[in-house]
Order: C-alpha cells, then sequence, then structure tokens
C-alpha cells in the first residue's frame, strides 16, 4: 500500500541521516512525551520505550557476539546525534547504537505494518529508468571512443615563440582539425623587455590569412581578416585575440591556413600563443555556456539533487562542450583551475571550529547568553543574533550557525517558544558578521584567495569592518521591530542548573590549549601584511597542531566532522566557472558591464561601476546562490581594472563585490549557504523555514543592507578617493 511504500522511503532516508528516529516511527509506537503539535525535535529525548528496544536489541546483539557483551545503555545526548562528546562514545554511538537503533525499528515496523513493509519492490517506471541509465552509458563510451584521440592527438596545448620587427612569425593552424571558427590568443607577458627601443609603447599584431610557398617573402601572405592590434598599458600583459570564421573556404595546393604576428620592438620579443579550431558549434560557445551556467543555477535552485552533484553535473557537461570546441583540458589544467587556497582554508578552519566544539565551547557559551538575559525573550534574542555576528567573524557563518542553531533550538523547546525568529535572525546576521572579514563568509573567502595579490586579512576589516558595523544596527533595529510580537511572549520555566550541567564544559585542558592555538591563528591572520604567509597556510598548520593535541591517534573522528560535500562542492564549482570562462562567458559578462561603465563621463565612472557591483552582485547572490556567482565575477572585475580605457583602481570594485555578494545573500532562502543549513536544522526539529516565508523579511533586510553598502563605497572610494594603491 501507499503508506507501508511511505515508510519504507522514510526508513531509507533515516538509513542516510536525513530523518530521526521520531520522524520514521508511526505516532503509534511513540510516546505521548515525544510528540507535541506532530513537532518533533531531531534532538530530543528519545521515549524510555525506545530506550527499553535499544537496550534490549543491545543485549541480543551482545549474546551473539556482534557488538560485544557489555549490558549498555547509551546516553540520551549520544543517540540523539550530538557531536560534543568524547570520541569514544562518538564512535559507539556511530557504529554500535546505530545499528541496535536500526534493528529495533525494523523490528517495530514489521510488528506493526507486517514484514513486507522492509521488502523492496521494483516497479515497471524502475526498470524503464535502468533502460535509460543503460543507453546513456552506452552513449558515454561511443562518445569516449569517438573523441578521445583527437583530444589527445596533440602533445602541446600552448607554445612559446619569438617575434621581432625584423622576423615576422606566420602561426601556422592544425590541417587535421576544422576551421568554420577559429579562435587565436597571443600573450607578450607582463614586464617591458629590457632592450625595448619603442618609448612610444610595445604593440603587437596579429591577422588572419593563408601562406603560399610557405610565405618565402610578403608578397605570400593573403589575409583573410582584419589585423588585431594590441599596445601595452603599464605593468598589465599585452594580450591580444580575436575569432574569426574567415578561415571556412577551400584552400589550394601549397596553401597554408596561418596567422601573422609582429611587434614593433626590434629585439626579440617571447609570445606565449594559444588557437582553437572547431566546427560550427563553436560560433555559439558563448550561448552555450551561458545555457549551461542557467542550468547550473537552477539545479542549485531547485535543489532537486544534492548542490555538490549539481556542481559535478556542471563540470562535466562544460569540459564535455570544451571537448567540442577543441579546448579539452588535461589534468594538469584541471587542477589548476580549482583553487586550492578556498579548499585549504575551508578545510583548516572547519577542524580548528570541531576541535574547539568539542569542548563544549560554544554550547557554554549559549547557556551563559540565557543567564545574561535573565530569561527574558527580547535580551535573549539580542545577546545570541550578536554573539553570531561576532563568531561570524571569524569561524565563517556556515560553522557559527552549524554550532549556535541547534543549541538555539533547544533552548527555545526549554522556553517553550517559536524558535524560527530567533534562527531567521541568526541566519542574517551571520551573513553580516562574515561579511567583516576574509574567512567570515564564502564570498570572501574567495575573493581573498584569488585576489590575494591586492587583499589580505588586515584590508578586509579595515575596509569591510566599519560599514558591517552600521549595518548591523540598522538590520538589528529592523528585526526587532519585525519581530515585535513574537519577542514579548511569555516563556516557560527553565532549569539553569540542567541547562549548565547538560551545557557544561567537558574538556577544559583541550579548551585552555585549543584556545591558546586559535589565538595564534587569529594573530598571524591579522600580521599577515608582515609576515606575508598566506591565510590558508596557517589555518592548516593551526588544524594539525589541534589534532595532534586533541587525538593524535584517531584521526577518524575529526575527519568526520569536515564537510567534504562542501569542500568537493567548491573545486568542482571552480572547474565548471573556469571552463565557462574557457568559452567566453566570463569575458562577455565583463564586456558588458565595462560597455554600461563607459558609456558614462569618465569622472563618473568609478561610481558608476560601484553602484552596479553593489546592486547586481547584491540582488543575483539573492536569486542565486552567491558562491558561484562570486566565482564567476571575481574574473571580471580584474577585467575591468585591466581595460585599458577604464583603468579603474581594482580595490574599490574588490570591496563592492564582496559587500553586493555577501549581503544580498540575506535576500532570499537560497542566495547563501547559512541560510540554507539554518532551513535544514530547523527542518529537521520539525519547524520549517520555507522560501516564501524568508522572504517576508529577507528582501527588506537587504535594500537596508545594500543601501548603506552603496553610500559608504561612494563616499570612501568615489568621493573620498580612497583607493589605496
Amino acid at each position: 500500500s501507499e503508506n507501508k511504500r511511505r515508510v519504507r522511503q522514510h526508513l531509507d532516508e533515516f538509513y542516510t541521516g536525513r530523518r530521526s528516529i521520531e520522524q520514521v516511527m508511526p505516532s503509534s509506537l511513540m510516546d505521548a512525551d515525544d510528540i507535541e503539535g506532530h513537532k518533533v525535535s531531531a534532538g530530543s529525548r528519545i521515549s524510555a520505550a525506545r530506550r527499553r528496544s535499544v537496550q534490549h536489541r543491545l543485549s541480543v546483539a551482545g549474546s551473539g557476539g556482534r557488538l560485544g557483551s557489555q549490558d549498555y545503555i547509551p546516553d540520551d545526548g549520544i543517540v540523539a546525534g550530538r557531536r560534543s562528546v568524547d570520541s569514544t562514545l562518538y564512535r559507539l554511538k556511530r557504529k554500535e547504537d546505530r545499528e541496535a537503533e536500526i534493528a529495533a525499528i525494523e523490528a517495530d515496523l514489521e510488528e506493526q505494518l507486517g514484514k513486507e513493509v522492509l521488502i523492496e519492490e521494483i516497479s515497471r517506471w524502475d526498470w524503464v529508468w535502468t533502460g535509460v541509465l543503460v543507453a546513456a552509458c552506452i552513449g558515454v563510451m561511443v562518445a569516449i571512443f569517438i573523441l578521445g584521440p583527437d583530444v589527445h592527438q596533440s602533445e602541446e596545448y600552448q607554445h612559446l615563440y619569438g617575434v621581432s620587427a625584423n622576423e615576422t612569425l606566420y602561426y601556422a593552424l592544425d590541417d587535421h582539425k576544422p576551421f568554420k571558427h577559429v579562435q587565436f590568443v597571443a600573450t607578450a607577458g607582463v614586464e617591458y623587455p629590457a632592450n625595448n627601443t619603442q618609448p612610444e609603447g610595445l604593440q603587437l599584431t596579429a591577422q588572419p590569412g593563408y601562406c603560399k610557398n610557405h610565405c618565402e617573402s610578403a608578397e605570400d601572405f593573403v589575409a583573410l581578416d582584419d589585423e588585431t592590434l594590441g599596445t601595452k598599458d603599464e605593468s598589465f600583459p599585452l594580450i591580444i585575440s580575436f575569432k574569426t570564421n574567415e578561415y571556412d573556404r577551400e584552400y589550394g595546393e601549397g596553401e597554408e591556413p596561418v596567422v601573422k604576428v609582429t611587434t614593433n620592438n626590434n629585439a626579440p620579443l617571447g609570445v606565449s600563443i594559444e588557437s582553437f579550431q572547431s566546427g560550427t558549434i563553436g560560433r555559439y560557445q558563448v550561448l552555450i555556456a551561458g545555457l549551461i551556467l542557467i542550468m547550473l543555477f537552477l539545479l542549485i535552485m531547485t535543489d532537486v539533487i544534492h548542490r555538490t552533484l549539481s556542481a559535478f553535473v556542471g563540470m562535466f557537461v562544460a569540459i564535455f562542450f570544451l571537448v567540442l570546441v577543441d579546448k579539452a583540458p588535461d589534468m594538469v589544467r584541471i587542477w589548476e583551475h580549482i583553487d586550492q587556497e578556498v579548499i585549504i582554508l575551508l578545510l583548516g578552519m572547519m577542524i580548528i571550529v570541531h576541535v574547539l566544539s568539542t569542548t563544549g565551547l560554544f554550547e557554554y557559551l549559549a547557556v551563559k547568553s540565557y543567564q545574561w538575559s535573565g530569561g527574558t525573550l527580547t535580551k535573549l534574542w539580542y545577546i545570541l543574533v550578536i554573539l553570531t555576528a561576532v563568531l561570524s567573524a571569524f569561524l565563517d557563518n556556515v560553522t557559527t550557525v552549524l554550532l549556535i542553531a541547534p543549541v538555539t533550538i533547544n533552548l527555545s523547546l526549554a522556553m517553550k517558544v517559536d524558535p524560527l525568529p530567533l534562527l531567521i535572525s541568526e541566519a542574517i546576521l551571520s551573513n553580516i558578521g562574515g561579511t567583516a572579514t576574509l574567512i567570515g563568509d564564502p564570498p570572501n573567502i574567495i575573493i581573498g584567495a584569488a585576489l590575494a595579490d591586492y587583499v589580505g586579512f588586515v584590508d578586509f576589516l579595515a575596509n569591510l569592518l566599519p560599514v558591517v558595523l552600521i549595518i548591523a544596527v540598522f538590520v538589528l533595529g529592523f528585526l526587532r521591530w519585525w519581530y515585535r510580537k513574537e519577542l514579548v511572549k511569555e516563556t516557560g520555566f527553565v532549569d539553569v542548573e540542567e541547562l549548565k550541567h547538560e551545557y557544561r564544559i567537558r574538556k577544559k585542558l583541550l579548551l585552555i590549549r585549543a584556545g591558546i592555538v586559535f589565538g595564534c591563528v587569529v594573530v598571524l591572520f591579522f600580521t599577515e601584511p608582515v609576515h606575508h604567509v598566506q591565510a590558508p597556510w596557517i589555518a592548516l598548520l593551526g588544524a594539525v597542531v589541534l589534532m595532534l593535541l586533541s587525538e593524535p591517534h584517531d584521526l577518524q573522528h575529526t575527519l568526520e566532522s569536515v564537510e567534504w560535500d562542501l569542500l568537493l562542492f567548491f573545486a568542482a564549482l571552480f572547474v565548471c566557472i573556469e571552463s565557462l570562462a574557457e568559452m567566453g562567458l566570463i569575458r562577455w559578462i565583463g564586456d558588458l558591464i565595462v560597455g554600461w561603465v563607459r558609456s558614462v563621463p569618465e569622472s563618473q565612472q568609478l561610481t558608476v561601476a560601484i553602484v552596479i557591483l553593489v546592486w547586481v552582485s547584491g540582488i543575483v547572490s539573492g536569486i542565486l546562490d552567491n558562491i558561484p556567482y562570486t566565482t564567476t565575477m571575481v574574473p571580471v572585475i580584474v577585467q575591468m581594472s585591466r581595460d585599458p580605457v577604464l583603468q579603474l583602481p581594482i580595490r574599490p570594485l574588490i570591496w563592492s563585490l564582496a559587500l553586493g555578494a555577501c549581503l544580498g545573500g540575506n535576500m532570499t532562502l537560497i542566495g547563501a549557504s547559512a541560510n540554507l543549513v539554518v532551513s535544514g536544522i530547523a527542518g529537521r526539529s520539525g519547524h520549517k523555514i520555507t522560501f516564501v516565508s524568508w522572504l517576508k523579511q529577507g528582501p527588506s533586510v537587504t535594500f537596508i543592507s545594500l543601501t548603506i553598502a552603496m553610500i559608504y563605497c561612494i563616499l570612501r572610494y568615489s568621493v573620498g578617493g580612497d583607493h589605496q594603491e
């Protein structure tokens, strides 16, 4: 029946950790105390009946020699899934108690609904989708056999040549590849040649055409399109590129398609050249890249599949089309696409925060917050959201809400109040607080790692902290007014002594040692301009030291705390976005924004650029996840700063992008990772935060934040001229 099928589905979700025990069991098998208004907390205490059932299963399993002979009643906190326990008990919960819970639930379900409830049924549609899978696998194998040899036909991906005013270079195209669409890129380097003889400016030209008689003389070259000219400006690389379809013609005997490259420098000049030849599809690669990006955003936004899988799907689709347009990357290039600094920084901070969490520090701070509030909900709200904002600045907002949100729910349940005003406010303030530092919000981490040559940890604090403090004050006032009715409700009695006993400092010595290490990490973050060691190395070093101090003989517990799905999401996303960039999408977006900025007088260009970046970043980040958007926009602002006409200072553009991307994440539920994390934690406790419910306050908060951010950037960087170059 449909009921049994639903129970089997819920049981599968329990096996994978997406449902708690109480959400799987029918209400007839649960005690009345465990169910209140059909909202059950995943972290609440399991019923006495469930304890007896688990205890019975443990004893039965022990007699069979599967789990050992000791008769042990698991601690409520362990069964409920709290991680701030000793590693020994944690492993017991993960292995022995988990098996005992599953066995007990299966037995009770069989008794209540029949044995067939646990028997898997394969429907006709299941077989249909299996057939589709077989066809897809065959198609992929055929494509690999057809495209594989052509992809790896050439051993060299990039070529280095010499050219001078007296020696013209005729770069020959590959006659084994199609000529319907040809893209050419030549780079002359960053520094001026030591023996540059042209003070008016170093120039490089490229022109498509074909040679007769191997171009033994200048008359043997026949041009097919106009000449492309590039002039070197300051310390930027001299890059010229063109796309053409004029090579698509019949060539006679002795005629060879080439690109003519010349320079005005008398001494030889080293030029790095890349060329790509493809069929008709190459003409539409920017459009295809845009469609892939939209598909990726839709997959992430609709949550049809996990966002990590969405990123991998987008990555493989992008690489497939790169193959079709003659830009197939090898594994070395794929690894270059991944921003290892972001991955290492996140990995290090996750381990550091995990070790701190095992001491019970964050739960202890939450209980202290309740004591400081005197049991008043309004004061507790102020304390929790401000604590969340401060911690988000130094622990990153995703990690902070992961630690604070479960404790907030437990406090709310104890006080018998709705936790949603607290949770939503914490998520909003975590995004605002995380904006202040390099490690506080994923967009800042991406910006700081990609643009480390321009900004560091102290730069983020000096430029973003002042405006973040102003925004936080205004947003706190707005949220206090918005939840004015919810925050004045009477609260239930809370036994403070019981809370202090349950959420206490569990490892004082480890807390002292971890606090010392974390303090050193923060100091090194602040002093990066002095020692020039980047934040990822510092975070990783701190993580290794804390692992040596906490559990040097057992890394399984620590490594399980790392959000590997988030790290893989970043890695796949970086490869996907860089692949789309190679198809020309990033340059097209940059040219579009540059065109808007160029359309205004020169004196107003920086102001217009700031306004566009703040508002476009804020709106797009609110509609879409701000992580892929930031990854997309970082190369765009670099392109704007290197535009020979605009030559805008890059630092105001960096701060405008950071403020827009971070603050815009408050607009919708899917705008920021912290929002999704809080929504997931609330949903597992029976308090659902929907996309529509978030829209009640999200857009207003975002409008207030972006307006203040725009005014701040204009006054400081455009009017005040603080470019910090």
